[in-house]
């Protein structure tokens, strides 16, 4: 048997900023995104009987290159951005990708939610 539980959340807003997000092929802001949000989830997986905990980091996508035409809110696993905290890919070796895509959904709605509460239109 397979289950995750998620002990802690935390949101650290610090760098977090509103941004102006360019359309592909566009010289033109199109929408408004984040960057620097950082999601960590402290969790519990069991895999059978045994139990590991694991701190999960996702970080908003960099959007330097002015070429993202999404919706403003991804969040990506931080060891893509060179996190070492983050055992995203831990966990997902321990129970499998199903687990690490629902907290890339939660930590998607948080930044959503951040990204709502500061917009400025």
């Amino acid at each position: 048997m397979i289950k995750v539980k998620v002990i802690n959340t935390e949101v650290l807003k610090d760098w977090a900023e509103v941004v102006d997000i360019f359309g592909q092929g566009c010289n033109y802001p199109t929408k408004k995104g984040v960057e620097g949000l950082d999601v960590t989830f402290e969790v519990e997986a069991t895999a059978g009987k045994e139990s590991k905990k694991f701190n999960c980091t996702f970080q908003s996508y960099e959007r330097s290159d002015n070429m993202m035409a999404y919706n403003g809110y991804e969040m990506s696993p931080g060891y893509n951005y060179g996190c070492d905290g983050d055992e995203t890919y831990e966990l997902e070796e321990f129970v499998g990708h199903e687990a690490t895509w629902l907290l890339h959904d939660k930590a998607n709605e948080l930044c959503k939610e951040w990204l709502q509460e500061n917009i400025k239109e």
